[in-house]
């Protein structure tokens, strides 16, 4: 961590009669907890305790910034795990609704109702086929 330095430049060309205008900003961005040394120098001057007490504040920053960034891992890797038990029980329920219904539509079979075990069976072929369709579709939307 250190100065992030933004830097942004204009130039614009002058017409006949028209004054041009140059604008130039510096964005400067300090991601340390500490003062420059000449700072540091600078407030050791006013007061020779101030150092001690800016490199505490330092340290204890730090430490709460490390333990910010464990809570967002936390945070992250329990989504992902509640993410994968759902599709895992999503992937279970829905094998045993197909196993069921194809249950159904051969039972259906058994007592001689073949328009039911038709309907019933080309039901279930259709939404699995539809779901391995969409699904790949889905992922493919989502990148």
């Amino acid at each position: 961590m250190g100065k992030q330095n933004f830097e942004q430049r204009e130039i614009q060309v002058a017409a006949p009669g028209v004054v041009g205008t140059r604008v130039e900003q510096t964005y400067t961005v300090d991601d340390n907890c500490l003062p420059s040394p000449q700072e540091l120098a600078s407030y050791q001057s006013i007061d020779p305790q101030i150092v001690n007490h800016l490199i505490e504040s330092s340290k204890r920053e730090q430490i709460h910034r490390h333990n910010m960034d464990n809570e967002k891992v936390g945070l992250i890797r329990k989504a992902d795990k509640r993410d994968g038990r759902m599709n895992w029980w999503g992937m279970f329920f829905a094998f045993l609704s197909i196993v069921a219904l194809c249950a159904l539509s051969a039972f259906a079979l058994y007592l001689d109702k073949p328009w039911f075990a038709g309907i019933v069976g080309l039901g279930t072929l259709a939404s699995v086929a539809s779901v391995f369709v969409r699904g790949n579709d889905s992922k493919s939307n989502k990148k």
